[in-house]
Formats: C-alpha cells, sequence, structure tokens
C-alpha cells in the first residue's frame, strides 16, 4: 500500500493524530477526539433511555407520596394510640369511683397508659388534654392509698 493510498483512505487523520500525539505537547487530539464522540454517545443514550428515565422519574414521585402518606397514618395511629390510653383510664376511674379493687399488675399497666397519653400530649400540644385530668389524679391517689394500705386486689 503506497503513501497515497493510505492518505486517499482516512489513513491522513490517523497519522496526523498519531504524529501529534507522539510530539511533546499539551494537546492530547485522542483525548479531544473521545469527548467529542463521548458527548455524541452520551447525548444518544439520552434519547434512547428518555422513556426509562421519565418513568424513573413518575416511580421517585410515587415514592415520595408514598413517604407522605406513611408519615400521615403513623400520625394517625400514635393519635389512635393516645385516644385508646385515655379510653382505658378513664374506664378505670370509673371503676375506681363504683369501688371496684384491681390488682397491682392493673394499676402497673393502667400507670404505664398515663405515661404514654402524658407524653403524647406533651409531644402533642394540639391534642386535646383535659379530657383525663381528672381520672388521672383519681387513679393516682387510689394508687398512693393502696401502696400505703396495700389493698391491692
Amino acid at each position: 500500500m503506497s503513501l497515497n493510498e493510505i492518505l486517499a483512505s482516512g489513513g491522513a487523520l490517523l497519522l496526523f493524530l498519531t504524529i501529534v500525539q507522539i510530539v511533546p505537547i499539551k494537546v492530547n487530539p485522542w483525548s479531544a477526539f473521545g469527548k467529542v464522540i463521548g458527548k455524541g454517545m452520551r447525548a444518544i443514550g439520552k434519547s434512547m433511555n428518555k422513556d426509562v428515565m421519565d418513568k424513573l422519574e413518575s416511580v421517585q414521585e410515587e415514592l415520595k407520596d408514598l413517604g407522605e402518606k406513611h408519615n400521615k397514618l403513623e400520625k394517625r395511629m400514635d393519635k389512635d394510640d393516645a385516644d385508646e390510653c385515655r379510653t382505658r383510664i378513664l374506664r378505670f376511674a370509673d371503676e375506681l369511683r363504683r369501688n371496684v379493687k384491681h390488682s397491682e399488675e392493673f394499676f402497673n399497666q393502667i400507670l404505664a397508659d398515663i405515661s404514654h397519653y402524658k407524653n403524647y400530649c406533651r409531644t402533642h400540644p394540639d391534642y386535646k388534654n383535659d379530657k383525663a385530668v381528672n381520672a388521672i389524679a383519681k387513679i393516682e391517689n387510689v394508687y398512693q392509698k393502696c401502696m400505703e394500705e396495700n389493698s391491692f386486689l
């Protein structure tokens, strides 16, 4: 193959780039060529993957919505738990007012409910707390009296 044939078949560019690469100049034509090709390939890749990227974006939005719903549900469950504690507290206080005796274990469970309820009320100032204040005071007074007299069921 002669030099004319090499130059005619596109080898001139290859030969030029190789010579420039050998010369100790800070310009690297192969790197520049690679960058141009890389940008073109990325553009082609983006256009080919547009549907996948759109679906990924949609999934990310749905995941965000799901996280928000989870947080709302968790808050609702915490409120429901506090409501249930308050219901048990009120029922227990009513039983004490009717002179129904209870075991120490039952008192301990209600005292745990009272702690949970008070903690929820403290961390959620918008939650109505005034519904069980008297019942809690009654339970704590009777518990103290039962402790002093050892009069649990």
